[in-house]
């Protein structure tokens, strides 16, 4: 796969640039600044995808403001000749792959026309920089090691971060001559330990062969212990089989139970809550009948001729007088700002210069939304950006306009030059002479056979009549020797004089035709060279005008489309401004003052017309109001004297009230108490039903029988849990034992009586201990040293922890290091074959070799047998060692993926033989892969001659035009 073309549309500096490639070496050179990284970022983008705008990497969005993206132009063994676009959208952009026949494909073809590969994946193998390589002299031998191990293999770098990782933990858990770790320090505390326990042990000197003769036994106990151990463990296994079947079949039971059992849930507590709701509710239900009684009792007293309903109204209008003062305060206040309104609104029509009424109402009722206000944006908006198009359209023209000139002032050039007729017409006879001469070469030809030939039949001749004389003197016939001798002399005379003849008319004249064609051959060679040259140089031209032609038109078309684009929004523009009864136009700046000013306008109609509405209201409330106060003193009420009079009259009916306000207070207690217990009893009865209804039945008598069946699945789940816990103890191996009964048997007689044996043996073990510990029962009630055993063993138990842990963590990175040495094994050496041939040649042979020793340290093998690390070697040496496995890796993917490889200054530090072996090297390897190479340096153009240049500071004064 190789790119051809680059379209850009717009990224960083670089906007709406065509750069054509070829196969093979590729050079962009520039300045810096040029905006050499810009494109080769460019390549990336398109290809993976555009960074997150929180990302690390730069997004290179076009710093002029044009469409963000571009299109890379590959050509594929494969796919054939693709376009792969990508422009702004999503967060990585949105991507289109368009195919030779026609067919359009995503991310899912761009997936597959790049292999799989993700960017990370790509620069890893396929591009490189002098940065890259110039942190190779930062590093220790063992991270070069592993750094040019990942560059020859794919995939080892995550698992040389994950053992770098492990390294760390197990580091911090143990170091050989460390102080700090973990377990350095558990060490260190258990050798104080130790030399403690030692200290105290001195103070039993006198005691020393009891003690060792106790230390003997303990481990002679020991021995036995474990050795009982491992007899158990066996008895243990072949127990299993009589221990699991007792409790599978209870198991088995169990489960049956539950099955027929239908009682799966009931409430939590069910018996005591519905026995105490039972108990309360009776409670209350007493509690009601007692209040009921009593209700009827005061109702009784209560005959009492009084109006309340007439009270009531009073009480209300005089509870309701502050709020008749506030409604006449409201009035006066509405009419005044209703007032103040008006007369602000006539100013603010006045500044905007609307006088007249209907369109004042006009002006009132048009919307003015955000959205309208976002529309009018909009469509200002769009008019700009339609102008910078028909502005940018006619830029384009001009410059296709300028490009078609020269393109003719080539053409008039050219014509000047043309061959004369006369020249043109000798190139047309020359063809014709060439047949001529042609054919007379091949009659030249055919006459020197036809000699050939007359020369054999004569020879003939004289033959045939040699055999008549000797047939017709062996025969003495002198007539067949007179027969043959006539046969010969005729054939001789017909062929000799048909030859002359030929000879004598043509071959002069064929002979002079070639030789003045021969002494005319330079010349004309040269002539038809010249009008070969000429009609090539013509067509290319043409060419080159008529496409220029066709974009011209596209062009123009395109000026066409944006101006009349311009004039729809402006007619767009002046439509929307006629809604606000604004004729002309009007400046961007003032539209937010427009809309707030309206918005104003309208706000303050609102309120007058809420306002009115208000005092509407209040009218009608002041209205009801008197006349409510009217029917209440049974006398007419004004605006002027409500307040006293319904207080006058109120204050009369109160000292009535009075006598019966007792009798209703306890009555409305009555009542609550009613509600209370009522609400209580409905509570206490919708509890039962409820606890009712989770226990799926419709009685007490079932409910108390659902609890027992729920009790039994209890139990029962209970009893299935304890034996499934039982049975998840066993060990399966235990089960799986190969023996059958009789063998079980025998194999558990004889681990009996070892048993019995070794217990005998502890049993004589244990009273020699016993008697020996009793001598020294003093020493061993120290607690001080008892203390300290204990402390010691703990201690010994935390470092067994932390040992552990250790030994974990060492197996995991062992584990990666055999992985990490299958990888070399199967991908590496391919790698390194073609590694090794590539540093040699940019070594110039100096070394012969590189190699992995068995460290996993990458050696360099010089042509005296001398072996070198890594680290031992130069800078320039190691550039050269990590390029050469860079170059075979992409040899070996050259199949899975054949992708160009991106190189930016990667060898500028080189001296001039080193740069001269990379050149050839590179040289070597553009029939594999095609070369994109970033230099700041002019005379790295020079090293390749015949390579494709890119003068990326030309660039940005060519748009869509070749960059030669």
């Amino acid at each position: 796969m190789y790119i051809h073309k680059l379209v850009i549309f717009g990224f960083g500096q670089h906007e709406n640039v065509t750069i054509n490639l070829k196969q093979g070496i590729n050079v962009f050179y520039g300045l810096n600044e040029a905006g050499k990284t810009t494109i080769q970022q460019f390549i990336l983008h398109i290809l993976f995808g555009f960074p997150q705008k929180n990302a690390q990497q730069l997004r290179y969005e076009p710093k002029a403001g044009g469409k963000y993206g571009g299109q890379v132009h590959v050509i594929d063994d494969e796919f054939g000749n693709c376009i792969i676009e990508r422009v702004k959208g999503k967060a990585i952009g949105d991507v289109t792959v368009y195919f030779e026949d026609g067919t359009r494909g995503y991310e899912e073809a761009l997936a597959k026309i790049i292999h799989g590969y993700n960017r990370e994946g790509f620069e890893a193998i396929f591009s490189f920089s002098v940065h890259q390589l110039q942190q190779l002299e930062h590093m220790s031998e063992d991270e070069l090691s592993k750094v040019l191990l990942a560059s020859g293999t794919t995939g080892i770098d995550q698992l040389t971060k994950l053992e770098k990782d492990l390294d760390k933990k197990i580091g911090e858990l143990f170091k050989k001559s460390g102080k700090n770790p973990t377990i350095n320090k558990q060490i260190e505390e258990l050798r104080e330990s130790d030399q403690t326990l030692k200290e105290e042990r001195k103070k039993l000197e006198e005691y020393e062969p009891t003690i060792l003769r106790l230390q003997q036994i303990t481990a002679e106990l020991d021995n036995i212990k474990s050795t009982e151990s491992m007899q158990l463990q066996e008895q243990q296994k072949l127990h299993i089989f009589r221990q699991l079947y007792p409790l599978l079949q209870k198991k088995e039971q169990v489960e049956q139970e539950l099955r027929s059992i239908l009682q799966r849930g009931f409430p939590t507590n069910g018996v005591q809550r519905y026995e105490l709701y039972k108990d309360k509710k009776l409670e209350v239900q007493a509690v009601l009948n007692q209040v009921q009684q009593e209700k009827e009792v005061i109702q009784k007293q209560l005959q009492a001729d009084f109006n309340d309903e007439r009270y009531q109204l009073l009480k209300n209008l005089n509870d309701q007088d502050s709020e008749w003062r506030e409604w006449n305060s409201k009035v006066k206040s509405l009419e005044n700002d209703i007032e103040i309104l008006q007369q602000e609104k006539i100013a603010q029509y006045r500044l905007l210069g609307i006088t007249d009424g209907e369109q004042q109402h006009a002006l009132e009722q048009t919307e003015v939304s955000l959205e309208q206000e976002e529309y009018f944006r909009q469509l200002v908006k769009q008019l700009e950006e339609n102008e910078e198009q028909y502005r940018f359209g006619q830029r384009t023209v001009d410059q296709l306009q300028q490009e078609l000139a020269i393109v003719e002032q080539k053409l008039d050039n050219l014509f000047e030059q043309q061959p004369s007729d006369y020249e043109i017409e000798r190139a047309a006879n020359w063809s014709a002479k060439i047949q001529k001469v042609a054919e007379a070469k091949a009659t030249l030809n055919q006459d020197v056979k036809g000699f050939k030939n007359t020369k054999s039949v004569k020879l003939l001749s004289v033959a045939i009549a040699i055999i008549a004389i000797l047939i017709g003197t062996s025969l003495s016939n002198w007539l067949v020797i007179a027969i043959g001798i006539i046969v010969a002399a005729a054939l001789w005379f017909i062929l000799d004089n048909g030859s002359n003849d030929n000879d004598s008319v043509n071959t002069e004249a064929l002979q002079r035709e070639i030789r003045e064609f021969q002494s005319q051959q330079s010349d004309m060679e040269q002539l038809l060279k010249k009008i070969r040259q000429f009609e090539d140089r013509i067509t290319l031209l043409q060419e080159q005008y008529d496409d220029k032609k066709v974009q011209m038109r596209e062009a123009q078309q395109a000026v066409s489309k944006f101006n009349m684009y311009i004039e729809q929004s402006e007619e767009q523009l002046q439509l929307f401004l006629k809604r606000f009864q604004i004729s002309g136009s009007l400046q961007p700046e003032l539209l937010t003052e427009l809309f707030r000013q309206v918005r104003e306008l309208q706000q303050k109609s609102t309120s007058i017309v809420m306002k009115e509405h208000q005092l509407e209201r209040l009218y009608a409330l002041i209205n009801e109001r008197m006349k409510d106060a009217s029917s209440a003193c049974e006398i007419i009420c004004t605006r002027e004297n409500l307040s006293a009079t319904v207080q006058s009259v109120f204050f009369k009916m109160t000292e009535q009230q009075q006598l019966v306000v007792t009798a209703k207070e306890k009555l409305q207690q009555l009542d609550n108490i009613i509600d209370e217990k009522t609400n209580l009893h409905k509570s206490y009865t919708t509890e039962i039903l409820n606890l009712f209804e989770e226990a799926d039945v419709e009685t007490a008598e079932e409910f108390y029988k659902a609890n027992e069946q729920f009790q039994l699945y209890k139990d029962n789940s209970l009893a299935l849990k304890q034996v499934e816990e039982q049975l998840s103890m066993f060990d399966e191996s235990a089960v799986k034992v190969q023996l059958n009964d009789i063998e079980s048997q025998s194999l558990l007689e004889h681990i009996s009586a070892t048993l019995l044996s070794l217990q005998e043996k502890k049993d004589k073990l244990l009273s020699e201990h016993a008697e020996l510990q009793a001598k020294t029962i003093g020493l061993l009630s120290d607690e001080k040293y008892g203390i300290q055993i204990q402390k010691f063993e703990e201690q010994k138990a935390a470092l067994a922890e932390r040992a552990r842990e250790w030994a974990i963590n060492q197996a995991i990175a062992t584990a990666i290091q055999e992985t990490m040495r299958n990888l070399k094994e199967k991908r590496l050496p391919s790698v390194l074959q073609g590694a090794e041939r590539y540093f040699k040649q940019l070594t110039g042979g100096r070394y012969e070799t590189l190699e992995i020793n068995s460290e996993s340290v990458f050696e360099a093998v010089a042509e005296d047998g001398m072996r070198y690390t890594i680290a031992e070697l130069s800078q320039a040496t190691k550039e050269q060692a990590y390029i050469a496995l860079r170059f075979a890796l992409a040899d070996s993917l050259q199949q899975s993926a054949p992708f160009p490889i991106i190189m930016d200054d990667p060898f500028v530090h080189f001296d001039r033989l080193r740069i001269g072996n990379m050149v050839q090297l590179v040289d070597s390897i553009q029939t594999k892969h095609q070369i994109l190479y970033f230099t700041c340096h002019e005379n790295m153009i020079d090293q390749w001659a015949k390579s494709f240049v890119i003068h990326v500071s030309n660039l940005k004064g060519e748009r869509r035009l070749t960059s030669i």
